[in-house]
């Protein structure tokens, strides 16, 4: 078994032992498993997955980045969260108040995280509407 631990700068998010971990990396989903090669990567906005024999939860995580020592997996990321949290009518709200800012948006670089930001938004949406 894997130990897994999802970390964000506010809270220690999640915390389990997973028979499998799929990650979304810069380069593509890489699915770890007990005995995997050390590894360090970058994660990309998208959804982890946390396999076991008859569960499987996913998280919206919005990058960061994934160390793998000795079966402990180690997620640090500015923000995560369970599909199991996800609220139809914040995920809603959310996405109307980041394209308002958007419309109204002058800078490059602010039109540039607020993109990010309305991603991972519609990343939520669409992991709630998987669970549905």
């Amino acid at each position: 078994m894997l130990k897994l631990e999802i970390i964000s700068p506010k809270e220690k998010v999640f915390s389990t032992e997973a028979k499998e971990v799929i990650l979304p990396t810069e380069s593509g989903e890489v699915g770890l498993l007990t005995g995997h090669i050390p590894l360090i990567t970058q994660l990309k906005l998208g959804a982890l997955k946390v396999i076991n024999d008859s569960s499987q939860e996913v998280f919206a995580i919005k990058g960061g980045y994934a160390q793998l020592v000795s079966d402990k997996i180690s997620i640090l990321t500015d923000e995560a969260i369970a599909s199991s949290d996800l609220e139809a009518s914040e995920i809603e709200q959310a996405i109307n108040n980041v394209e308002k800012q958007l419309a109204n948006s002058e800078s490059a670089s602010e039109k540039q995280s607020l993109s990010k930001l309305l991603k991972y938004y519609q990343l939520q949406e669409s992991l709630l509407a998987q669970r549905s």
